[in-house]
């Protein structure tokens, strides 16, 4: 995460009035298995068992938070598809005030640039650049193990970012998380304007389907050493039929780089694709109602 002090902080007594700007990263997902559901009593009774291999990357939301006086929490953004009552900015605030008895309220604008419903992580990633820079701000010291306890309450992708790794191997709900270095990638991210649900994709996915063999490992490997050849090989996502299924356009994307001789992959549960290539011409208006990005991890 990037952090910018736009007012100084010194002592705990001047946190009223402190403002911050954190730079909030999208993710990639380089590999996305299903393993199973977890049990009816289990605390995440509702959610798949996954594996993942994560990649942060240079799309960003930027957040601007600051502190008033006013018990209040005060959201505004300039996304029409987030809730400004409910959301995971809100939802993390209210959490960490209640349990650090934080007594301040706080005022934050999300100046939104990660899609939302891409699959691209933003609303995780915003999350976790708010439980860190309260952390700074309010001087809690908390430590890595007590910071990822707090994203878990949060959300399956939020502890990556927590993390604050370019990479990381991820597993459970996804909040549990390994990170590890590799070389930088490049991409072009291309997103279809059109969000779809998270938990409708994993609702339909019949992952009893999808394969047990894990590439976790060579995926990895190729990263720590830059073995593009490699990863285009053993990249996969065990919910690309299902996002397919709630989004043809998934497919038409697909067909089109295809059968252009480019490899193009689904992040999380889509509706974002990325390649492994930072320089694509587009020669006619085949993308000229969808969003593009070129990206590289950070």
């Amino acid at each position: 995460m990037g952090f910018q002090l736009i007012a100084s902080l010194k002592k705990s007594k001047n946190i009223l009035g402190s403002k911050i700007k954190i730079l909030s990263p999208a993710k990639l997902n380089l590999y996305l298995n299903i393993l199973g559901k977890y049990p009816p009593k289990h605390k995440f009774c509702n959610y798949h068992y996954i594996e993942t291999i994560l990649e942060r990357v240079s799309l960003f939301d930027e957040i601007y938070l600051e502190v008033i006086e006013k018990p209040d929490i005060l959201f505004y953004s300039n996304s029409k598809d987030i809730d400004k009552n409910f959301n995971l900015c809100t939802r993390t605030i209210s959490l960490l005030k209640d349990k650090f008895k934080i007594n301040f309220g706080f005022k934050i604008f999300l100046n939104k640039r990660i899609p939302v419903g891409s699959g691209l992580g933003g609303g995780s990633s915003n999350a976790a650049s708010i439980i860190l820079a309260i952390n700074r701000l309010f001087n809690l010291n908390l430590k890595k193990e007590e910071l990822y306890k707090i994203g878990e309450e949060i959300g399956s992708d939020v502890n990556f970012f927590i993390s604050e790794s370019s990479f990381a191997y991820a597993y459970g709900r996804g909040e549990r998380v390994i990170p590890f270095s590799g070389k930088k990638l490049k991409h072009v991210i291309i997103w279809p304007n059109i969000p779809i649900s998270t938990k409708k994709v994993y609702s339909i996915s019949n992952f009893k389907l999808t394969k047990f063999l894990s590439n976790a490992n060579i995926i990895y490997y190729s990263i720590k050493n830059g073995d593009l050849a490699l990863l285009k090989k053993v990249i996969f996502n065990a919910l690309e039929k299902s996002a397919i299924s709630v989004c043809e356009k998934i497919r038409f994307i697909k067909d089109f780089f295809i059968s252009s001789g480019i490899s193009i992959y689904l992040t999380g549960s889509g509706s974002a694709l990325f390649t492994l290539k930072e320089n694509l011409k587009f020669k006619n208006n085949f993308f000229k109602d969808y969003k593009i990005y070129t990206v590289e991890t950070v």
